[in-house]
């Protein structure tokens, strides 16, 4: 192989690397400007939202919430009531039994 063969060859690898690597580019830069775009519209969504609606729905299942612990809560008094009388029926039948 000559030193005219070889420069160009070594040329050919050069430019295709150079047309790849500007292929590569003109890609990443499309893909960064698409994604510029949705970050923005998501943006513009994001300060057009209707922000009361979704506090007022927040809202309505915390009251939800807090009605489903008072239940809970009642439910629970209710059986901390039945344990002490059934304590003190226990009691009272261990003290007629002696």
């Amino acid at each position: 192989m000559t030193s005219e063969s070889l420069l160009l060859a070594i040329l050919i690898v050069l430019t295709l690397t150079l047309l790849l690597a500007g292929i590569a580019t003109a890609f990443l830069v499309t893909t960064m400007r698409g994604m510029r775009a949705e970050q923005q519209a998501m943006r513009r969504a994001i300060a057009n939202m209707d922000w009361t609606s979704v506090f007022s729905s927040l809202q309505g299942s915390s009251k939800e919430s807090v009605r489903i612990l008072d239940i809970l809560d009642k439910r629970l008094q209710k059986l901390e009531v039945l344990e002490k009388l059934q304590i003190s029926q226990s009691q009272f039948k261990q003290q007629q039994g002696r």
